[in-house]
């Protein structure tokens, strides 16, 4: 529950974050610049600033008061929050790439000598090892991205035979 509370409470700080904007003035300007960063010229959001390499969450104070009075721990999260926000839905999407990869089963009884748009060295390295789902298949030194595809196009069209 408390970790829940956490997640909730840094999604909305992150969410008042995006929504308290910077006009371009000269009060703004002159902060960003003591701060070591670069001035504005358009309207800013504050997760757009703390994202800059140079800014961390104690520069925006400046902005947001409200800040002062949160837990260090809890600024920290919500400093990685922002900063990292590209990276971690990156992998999230490996993560849900990975699910769907190990979900996809290969049949026992395939070979793999036969197939073609599979390096030589992956099909010699299939048929020995035998991995039993897409996902394992992906971890054989010397399987390719290129060659994982190639193997799940072939059984995409395995199953759509199946089913005619």
């Amino acid at each position: 529950d408390k970790v829940r509370e956490k997640e909730k409470l840094i999604a909305s700080m992150v969410k008042r974050l995006n929504s308290t904007l910077l006009p371009p003035s000269d009060v703004v300007n002159n902060r960003l610049l003591s701060i070591g960063t670069a001035a504005t010229h358009r309207q800013i959001s504050l997760t757009e600033l703390l994202r800059r390499p140079e800014v961390e969450i104690g520069h925006i104070e400046y902005f947001a008061p409200y800040l002062s009075g949160v837990l260090a721990t809890i600024r920290q999260q919500l400093e990685v929050e922002v900063k990292y926000e590209g990276y971690i839905k990156r992998q999230h999407s490996q993560v849900k790439q990975f699910k769907r990869l190990e979900a996809k089963k290969i049949p026992a009884d395939i070979d793999f000598m036969r197939l073609t748009g599979i390096s030589i060295q992956a099909r010699d390295k299939l048929s020995r090892i035998r991995p039993r789902s897409l996902g394992q298949a992906s971890r054989i030194s010397g399987v390719s991205p290129a060659d994982i595809n190639a193997l799940l196009i072939y059984l995409e069209q395995l199953s759509a035979r199946a089913l005619q």
